[in-house]
């Protein structure tokens, strides 16, 4: 169980990781893919309106993301240090009678 425990905790920075450097550099998609140039979104150029809107909104959906998954690990990891503090504490018991 712990070894799962680290090796989601992992996989949850690896994720996020991922996630937020690509939200916040969203503007690099349209240098690595100039063909994505040239467009219009509400009046303003597509290179700079999207990386802008991706910067705030998007940031804060992943942000939202991340809190609402960080807050679940922190409860199932709270769960598995009970489960070892009662194992501990039985085993104590045990030991004295």
């Amino acid at each position: 169980m712990k070894e799962q425990l680290y090796k989601r905790e992992v996989w949850i920075t690896i994720i996020f990781t991922c996630l937020l450097m690509l939200f916040g550099h969203f503007a690099s998609i349209f240098v690595l893919f100039p063909g994505l140039k040239g467009g219009t979104m509400w009046g303003f150029p597509v290179e700079y309106i999207v990386p802008i809107l991706m910067g705030w909104f998007g940031l804060m959906v992943v942000c939202i993301a991340m809190a609402l998954v960080c807050n679940k690990f922190d409860d199932d990891m709270e769960a598995f240090a009970k489960s070892q503090g009662q194992e501990v504490m039985s085993d104590k018991s045990k030991g004295s009678v």
